[in-house]
């Protein structure tokens, strides 16, 4: 695998990102991932050499407030750091938008997914959380734009504020 690259995918260029979605995801995911990527309004790809392998779809809620809709990976990339990859690309994105809080939702019994998003800080919201305005990171008033299904863990990250940095471990490939 050659270092990857990410690339924004425009409007004219998101029926690229079909072919992983279907790789990755099935059933009602399936369906809504591929209606989410010709609507939601930044669709990041991770490319390696010409191919593109995995895919991020991110929104901006309100102001300050960014979601991570879905980070899909080709199957024959999984385990080589992609996820991780396109999770680091997107919290930058989110960070050089002055975004303050990320939310993101996995299914619970989704364990890799849950362990991606917690290597980066993410942290299950509970229910009766304040809310993200009163310095907690509840998000009640956001849920509905968020699609949060029965069976799913919202989760949330407080970015840094502008102006300081993070360091993310950069993207190794494995040998």
């Amino acid at each position: 695998m050659s270092p990857l690259q990410a690339v924004d995918l425009t409007a004219e260029r998101r029926e690229l990102a079909v072919p992983v979605l279907i790789d990755s995801f099935v059933g009602i995911y399936r369906w809504h991932a591929k209606r989410t990527l010709r609507r939601i309004s930044t669709v990041r790809g991770a490319v390696d050499g010409d191919r593109l392998v995995g895919v991020s779809m991110l929104e901006n809620l309100a102001p300050g407030v960014g979601y991570v809709y879905y980070i899909a990976v080709s199957q024959r990339y999984r385990r080589r750091r992609v996820g991780t990859f396109l999770l680091d690309d997107a919290l930058e994105h989110f960070r050089a938008h002055r975004t303050e809080i990320v939310y993101a939702a996995a299914e619970e019994d989704n364990s890799a997914s849950l362990a991606l998003f917690k290597s980066r800080g993410f942290r299950p919201i509970e229910r009766d959380e304040l809310g993200y305005r009163e310095g907690g990171l509840g998000a009640w008033g956001l849920r509905s734009k968020m699609m949060v299904v029965h069976g799913e863990v919202l989760l949330g990250v407080r970015l840094n504020p502008p102006g300081t940095s993070v360091e993310l471990s950069p993207l190794r490939p494995t040998t």
